[in-house]
Formats: structure tokens, C-alpha cells, sequence
């Protein structure tokens, strides 16, 4: 069975609510940034 992402990071936080909060923004703006990548790799492949 698959372990979702945000259940690991609590468990590793120890379900510290304020850090396990700033662990997510930090993937979520990481996030954002791999795509904006992506995306301007897809655009000069074509």
C-alpha cells in the first residue's frame, strides 16, 4: 500500500502542525517551479 506525501511528511515532522504546514508550501512552491520548467522545456522541443 501507497503512503500519500503529505501523511510521510507529518510523520516525519512529528506532527508539528506549524512545520509540517511550512514543509507543504515549500513543495507546493517547488512544485510550481518544476513546472514552469517543463513547460519551457516542452516549448523549445517543439
Amino acid at each position: 500500500m501507497k503512503k500519500k506525501l503529505k501523511y510521510k511528511i507529518a510523520k516525519i515532522t512529528g506532527s508539528n502542525y506549524k512545520l509540517n504546514k511550512k514543509v507543504m508550501q515549500l513543495k507546493r512552491s517547488w512544485d510550481e517551479v518544476e513546472a514552469m520548467l517543463n513547460g519551457a522545456v516542452k516549448k523549445k522541443k517543439k
